[in-house]
């Protein structure tokens, strides 16, 4: 379907009259007043959902968001901000509950340098919203932009310094008058980043070994503003814009290595290379709420548009280790560029007899195209290599009607839901529909006061980005080339939890089983092929998840407060495509715990780290690692100027090892990134 049709399709949808159906979204509503917890607990743990509030974090208010990450009950990350909730790398991810090109294949660019700052809370919910997409096979990853009063500052500022020419400085602008509520951000970083990289492959026929040291200088600007004005007591507008631009320079030594079975080299050299990338986002975004006369009625819609635009440049060389002469220059340029639209009608409605009822329809529109493009160097000219040049154009529409009925009558409530969803889907002019039914139920019951138990199901679906169904081998990396999948099928989940949350003042305890099937899972698998080490997308046949996870907070005192997080589960996994019997499976989980220290009224000592334990490949697993950080704040002019000292990592512990170990391939591959990180912050409010 053409842009123009699509625009104006969704267009009638959104005004009209058939479509309006809405649920409670006043907190999303920038100047209203959100339900925070500065100064006190950092993490809030409120059934289904748990959240982390940045700004309250000593040692990660100046670390980035991927490092906040780790903080978060059952949520981890890797060294290049890869994400994994209870065991699941496929979990949805939205900023303001609405989804993002620049979330989406280079997130992790994003999360390692994004600032934690630029959010006043990041939460993930394993029941997500009945309107929002079932995208995501363990639950939703949302990242809420400051929400600011108008007894908050008007104007803040923070600098800050560390290690390794690490540099940050940002604002928030916070106006309100009469009827305009006003919030300006903007964040710049600037790093210098240094990896080492060291991987071992052996198969029948040699041994190869790639050792890499690389450097890399992100700088990262970010800037959002929110307009709010007051249409009259009982319609708000909000209008929302954001800008984000990186800039990327690496460059990286790559010492390649192959070995013959009896220990005679095979191969031996350099290969550099020189690598930029730019990264360009924008959004615009409308919301407006009526709230009708009739108590619990309202309305809201809202539209987003996104786009995201990538582009990188790699120089290579080849230079030969016995004497020192380039034996091969080549390229590769890519360009990516993603358009998003995303619209929702909602319209929520309280009946007599506390029936509460919830309908609408959501839609997004999601177009991209990508090229590729190599060259060689043969006789002093440049010349085209076919197997690195390609191209395609994708596009994915994605409707949902979604409903749900809400009950509630002494200590119980019970909400069941349905969203009916079709997806079109086109790649390189191959098209597929598909239409699919989403049931799910909440029941809760409350006995008294400080007691609640939760139970949900629900289904969802995980599908593969454009670059995932692109058969074509990307070449960038040669410590770790990739291949598409064009016949990768939509994961589809099933899930169950059972929670329980005691909460009284200065302890919060919230335990929860859980149990996840999915079916087409979508995993990365390790094939051997010529000279080379393709790792490629596969659907790994169906494979089960059960587990339990338990968070408390505690303040006994009023010099402290401690919060402890652990998640255990068995993770399951159809190993036949990587040539192992039907299932292979693990016992995994992962430990976090932060404790903090008032030692006067304006000076606070923060302690925090976490383990995690070995998890599972379809060839292998990934060995266990952990790690310990320290903050230290102090306050000044009434609380007006506050200096922070924070430093990460302290024992260098990282370091992440992957393991493959299959009759024909054996691979341990080690990776390590900034073994400490120190930093030294400022913060004012006017």
């Amino acid at each position: 379907m053409k842009i123009r049709t699509s625009l104006f399709l969704l267009f009638t949808l959104w005004v009209s009259p058939m479509n309006l159906f809405a649920q409670p979204g006043v907190d999303t509503l920038v100047y209203l007043p959100a339900s925070t917890v500065y100064g006190s607990q950092t993490i809030s743990l409120s059934g289904t959902e748990k959240s982390l509030y940045t700004g309250t974090d000593i040692v990660l208010v100046d670390g980035t968001v991927s490092e906040a990450f780790k903080q978060i009950p059952s949520l981890v990350t890797d060294i290049e901000g890869g994400v994994t909730y209870r065991g699941s790398n496929r979990s949805g991810m939205l900023l303001n509950g609405v989804p993002y090109g620049l979330l989406e294949e280079y997130n992790g660019d994003f999360l390692i340098q994004l600032p934690a700052r630029f959010f006043e809370r990041i939460s993930v919910a394993s029941f997500s919203p009945i309107e929002w997409l079932p995208d995501g096979d363990a639950g939703v990853v949302d990242m809420h932009s400051v929400f600011l009063r108008p007894q908050d500052s008007p104007l803040s500022f923070t600098i800050a310094g560390g290690w390794k020419e690490r540099y940050n400085a940002g604002f928030i602008l916070n106006q309100h008058s009469g009827r305009f509520h006003v919030i300006a951000k903007y964040n710049c970083r600037k790093e210098l980043r240094e990896r080492s990289f060291r991987k071992i492959t052996t198969t029948p026929q040699y041994t190869a070994e790639q050792n890499n040291n690389a450097s890399a200088r992100p700088d990262i600007h970010l800037a959002d503003l929110q307009v709010g004005y007051d249409l009259s007591h009982r319609d708000k507008l909000v209008l929302y814009g954001l800008y984000y631009h990186m800039d990327y320079d690496r460059y990286g030594k790559i010492n390649n290595k192959r070995s013959a079975p009896d220990g005679n080299t095979l191969m031996h050299m350099f290969r550099h290379r020189n690598n930029v990338q730019q990264q360009k986002a924008a959004a615009v975004e409308a919301r407006w709420l009526h709230q009708f006369n009739t108590p619990g009625e309202y309305l809201e819609m809202i539209f987003n548009y996104n786009n995201f635009g990538y582009d990188e440049e790699n120089r290579y060389q080849n230079e030969s280790v016995s004497n020192g002469n380039i034996i091969q220059e080549d390229n590769l340029f890519i360009d990516h560029t993603k358009h998003n639209y995303y619209g929702s009608v909602m319209f929520n409605k309280l009946f007599a007899g506390n029936w509460h009822w919830k309908s609408g329809y959501t839609t997004r529109f999601k177009e991209e195209e990508y090229s590729a493009a190599g060259t060689i160097k043969q006789n002093d000219a440049w010349v085209e290599t076919p197997k690195n040049t390609n191209n395609y154009s994708f596009r994915r529409q994605n409707h949902m009607l979604f409903t749900s009925l809400e009950k509630e009558w002494d200590h119980w409530k019970i909400e069941p839901g349905v969203q009916l969803e079709y997806q079109h889907r086109e790649m390189d002019g191959v098209k597929k529909d598909q239409f699919r039914v989403y049931p799910r139920i909440q029941l809760g019951y409350m006995p008294s006061a400080p007691h609640s138990v939760t139970f949900h199901y629900l289904q969802r679906s995980y599908r593969p980005a454009g670059a995932w169904l692109n058969h074509f081998i990307d070449p960038s990396d040669d410590t770790h080339k990739t291949r598409g999948n064009s016949g990768l099928k939509d994961e589809q989940i099933h899930s169950l939890e059972l929670s329980y949350k005691y909460s009284i003042s200065g302890f919060q305890v919230s335990p929860a089983l859980y149990y996840r099937n999915r079916s087409n899972r979508i995993m990365e698998v390790a094939y051997e092929e010529g000279n080379d080490i393709i790792w490629q997308k596969e659907n790994a046949g169906n494979s089960k998840s059960i587990g339990a996870e338990l968070a408390v907070f505690w303040k006994p005192v009023h010099f402290f407060d401690g919060y402890l997080a652990g998640n255990l589960y068995r993770d399951e996994i159809d190993g036949r495509i990587a040539g192992y019997d039907a299932t292979k499976s693990l016992v995994c989980g992962d430990i976090k715990t932060s404790f903090r220290f008032y030692l006067t009224p304006d000076t606070e000592l923060q302690l925090d780290g976490f383990y995690i334990s070995g998890q599972l490949t379809p060839q292998g697993r990934i060995k266990s690692h952990y790690t310990v950080n320290a903050g230290l704040s102090h306050y000044f002019i009434n609380r007006k100027l506050c200096a922070r000292l924070s430093i990460q990592n302290i024992f260098d512990t990282l370091e992440e090892a992957t393991i493959i170990d299959t009759d024909n391939l054996q691979m341990r591959q080690e990776r390590n990134r900034d073994p400490r990180m120190l930093w030294l912050s400022l913060s004012y409010d006017l």
